[in-house]
């Protein structure tokens, strides 16, 4: 529908721009394992990928990092790694250990597992905040 002076309403174009700013956040899996064998890290992974379909709009508490001269979010991530393993595995992880005794040594091997979920990552000027989407 257009007014008078052949323009479209203002209503419209609103309604518009706060659709898009409230669903400007991208969705990614990202994942995380650990394997250390007698206490010694051996194997780190750590997976990031962008979704490729809309994940679940169910929100769970978010965590906000500092972003520097626009960096992606793997370089966020990589640079306050602690920081975001502890916020994901306060949410859900996985640990496995398995223990060999011998008459002359012990061998473990344990894993952690940040199962890999989707998040969804707003990038506002100097500040990435992750959201985990249940």
């Amino acid at each position: 529908m257009r007014s008078r002076n052949g323009n479209r309403p203002f209503v419209f174009t609103s309604l518009t721009l706060i659709s898009i700013l409230s669903y400007g956040a991208e969705n990614y899996y990202i994942g995380y394992r650990l394997t250390t064998k007698n206490a010694q890290p051996i194997e780190e992974t750590f997976s990031l990928s962008k979704a490729m379909q809309p994940c679940p709009k169910n929100h769970g508490s978010a965590l906000s990092l500092q972003r520097h001269d626009d960096e992606s979010l793997e370089m966020v991530l990589n640079r306050d790694r602690t920081l975001f393993l502890e916020y994901a595995a306060s949410q859900d992880f996985r640990l496995k250990s398995d223990e060999t005794l011998t008459s002359t040594q012990l061998k473990s091997i344990q894993t952690l597992t940040l199962p890999t979920q989707c998040y969804a990552v707003e990038f506002n000027g100097d500040l990435v905040t992750i959201t985990l989407l249940k």
